[in-house]
């Protein structure tokens, strides 16, 4: 067992100080914080920036504005239609409203402007007139009239008190949380597996089972880049956690955090989903002829992992139905649904936990075919094996199959 520890510890240090790894542990992270910050700077620059549009003009065919009080400092009053178009045209101000006679019938208001209106400019307006309409009203009542409900939603099945401005970042959370899943146990598993055919290529395999057994070089490997896997996982939600904590200042982040079941579930269902997808890529990389080979079988396996986001519409319209309990109990879709319906909404305790027991079941016979796999194609060189060999390995006591060249001899030779 010493020597799988040291096998782990080699295959973690070695991984660790790779440029791949480190950019997507700590790269990835950093470049995606960034992106999202400069999207929402462009988004909060473009809705609540009022000064790019410059001075706006109001035509006010109603009366209601007649003795206007409050009046923004970049609104000005104007005749006529024609007048302010006129000043439109010219550059003189970015846009005008027209308050048509009618308006207290009907509400409407028509706005013209060169350009798209930043959401502030809109409510500007709109409390500028609620102001005008109710000048006999107390400041509270017309501040209520502004925004007359001051909303949060609540979900009934988890209990969760969500603001509104944060429903779309809560809605989008699982895609998040499952990105930062699958990157963790998926990235890891695929070194484990391009590190087989490497050894296995370049025959430095040969000379690692003179000194372990095969079972103690399969097992040091997945110990080691899972411990890797762990680390990466641990930097990204840290980030997260700083993300959420540090950006309660923006609107669409407030009240927003990672729900702890969430999280609880994600690393069970993460550390089962590693050491399933490890010993499949072990297993893969000791019948694969090449690591280009190899990739191919494994992507496969990715494309399973990731039904659940095809069938996505399930999880809202019909949550419990037998497609997503399906998905659910299915040991390579569970970890992502697990994930979505627990960030959604709720799902029963038993089949959390039958879902856990059923991964895990299939994670002990992966490992358990994958270790017999590996152990009979250790050594198979330039030579790709059958399922009926695959199988037949399985059926019998482990060995471990060779290949080596062939040489004919010539007999009468001088």
């Amino acid at each position: 067992m010493n020597k799988a520890w040291l096998i782990a510890r080699q295959e973690f240090i070695t991984n660790v100080k790779k440029p791949s790894f480190l950019f997507s542990a700590f790269g990835i992270p950093v470049v995606i914080v960034v992106i999202m910050f400069v999207i929402v700077g462009i988004l909060l620059e473009t809705e609540e920036n009022t000064e790019r549009i410059g001075a706006v003009a109001y035509v006010d065919q109603s009366g209601v504005l007649a003795d206007a009080v409050q009046v923004p400092e970049n609104f000005a009053a104007y005749p006529s239609i024609e007048a302010a178009r006129a000043a439109l045209e010219q550059d003189e101000i970015g846009a005008y409203f027209v308050i048509p006679e009618d308006y207290v019938t009907t509400g409407i208001v028509d706005v013209v402007s060169s350009t798209n209106l930043p959401e502030a400019l809109q409510d500007t307006f709109d409390g500028f007139l609620i102001a005008n309409l109710g000048r006999d009203l107390d400041a509270g009542t017309i501040e209520r009239l502004i925004e007359p409900v001051n909303s949060q939603i609540l979900t009934l099945d988890t209990g969760r008190m969500i603001a509104p401005e944060a429903f779309f970042v809560v809605l989008f959370m699982p895609f998040i949380f499952v990105f930062v899943f699958m990157m963790g146990s998926q990235t890891t598993s695929t070194y484990l597996m391009s590190s087989v055919v490497e050894e296995k290529t370049n025959r430095l395999m040969e000379i690692l089972i003179t000194s372990v057994t095969p079972f103690q070089l399969l097992l040091g490997k997945i110990l080691g880049l899972g411990a890797l896997g762990l680390l990466q996982l641990t930097v990204w939600l840290v980030a997260g956690a700083l993300v959420l904590t540090f950006g309660q200042s923006m609107a669409f982040l407030q009240g927003v955090s990672v729900p702890a079941d969430m999280v609880i579930l994600g690393l069970i269902f993460f550390t089962l989903n590693y050491f399933l997808f490890a010993s499949l890529m072990a297993g893969i990389g000791a019948v694969a002829g090449t690591e280009a080979e190899s990739r191919q079988y494994a992507s496969i396996f990715s494309l399973i992992t990731v039904i659940p986001f095809f069938l996505i519409i399930s999880f809202f319209t019909d949550p419990n139905g037998p497609v997503v309990t399906f998905l659910t109990l299915f040991p390579f879709t569970s970890p992502i649904s697990v994930i979505m319906r627990v960030a959604w909404g709720s799902m029963p305790i038993e089949q959390i936990i039958l879902s856990i027991v059923i991964l895990l079941v299939t994670t002990i016979i992966v490992i358990w075919v994958s270790a017999r796999i590996f152990r009979w194609a250790l050594l198979l060189y330039g030579k790709r094996p059958s399922l009926r060999q695959i199988f037949s390995a399985l059926r019998r006591a482990p060995t471990m199959a060779t290949t080596a060249p062939t040489s004919t001899t010539e007999n009468g030779g001088r």
